[in-house]
């Protein structure tokens, strides 16, 4: 096993929301963790609720990524390996209905000297650097939801590659400290103006617990989701440094 794989820990769960239990519906989100191989990856994908086999294309995302990371060594064009990602994500569906499978896209690949993250629709994606400014951990997100141009609009996953929808970044390995990746079932549900300090908070917490402990932690929160009258789909999938 080579270093870089040891230094990360990670989590990843999901949990069916009250409208699909109530209707009998699967979830549609999937999510995928790698942490004993390499290359590093998380996945998290959203289907949409308005189509009917929206879990089917999810569950695709996580398969594609897996895909792209098994042939991709380094990376010189971001936005040819999306579209390869596209391909493999629409290989992995041949003969279903595209149409009924749409759904978001948010994974991130740690390829030894750089990560790649990328995010296609809504959700988080929260990006921790090593670091500090002014003596805080250095946070950002791929989509900003304070920009005026934000809108709650989602883009997803269909025939055609999109790249101008698409939102992506290439950094150094050795600056990413943590990445937590999570549908909006969550993100939606987060006060904007503490929506850093959640993530900070799982980091720090969860750097002191147990892997056995964090994997018990994510799973009694998730399942007895706060917010009143919450009905979505809920994921999240993260790594970090240990």
């Amino acid at each position: 096993m080579s270093g870089s794989v040891q230094i990360w820990r990670g989590f990843g769960d999901s949990e069916i929301g009250p409208l699909h239990q109530r209707l009998g519906l699967p979830n549609q989100d999937a999510f995928c963790l790698q942490l004993l191989n390499s290359p590093i990856l998380i996945t998290v994908s959203d289907g949409l609720g308005s189509k009917s086999l929206s879990q089917l294309g999810s569950q695709a995302v996580c398969r594609a990524v897996t895909r792209i990371s098994q042939n991709c060594k380094e990376i010189a064009e971001p936005l040819l390996l999306l579209e390869r990602f596209h391909s493999y994500w629409l290989e992995e569906l041949k003969g279903v209905d595209i149409e009924q499978c749409r759904c978001t896209a948010l994974f991130a690949i740690v390829l030894e000297e750089h990560t790649f993250i990328a995010q296609l629709g809504d959700g988080d994606c929260c990006i921790i650097r090593s670091r500090e400014i002014e003596g805080k951990q250095h946070i950002s997100f791929l989509v900003d939801k304070s920009s005026e141009n934000f809108a709650n609009q989602t883009y997803s996953l269909g025939n055609q590659f999109q790249s101008s929808q698409w939102k992506y970044l290439l950094l150094p390995t050795v600056e990413l400290e943590a990445c937590f990746l999570v549908t909006d079932g969550i993100a939606d549900d987060l006060v904007l103006e503490h929506r850093s300090h959640f993530y900070i908070e799982l980091l720090n917490q969860y750097r002191q617990l147990s892997d056995d402990e964090v994997q018990a932690d994510v799973r009694s929160w998730i399942s007895q989701w706060p917010v009143i009258g919450h009905s979505d789909d809920k994921t999240i999938a993260a790594f970090y440094r240990g």
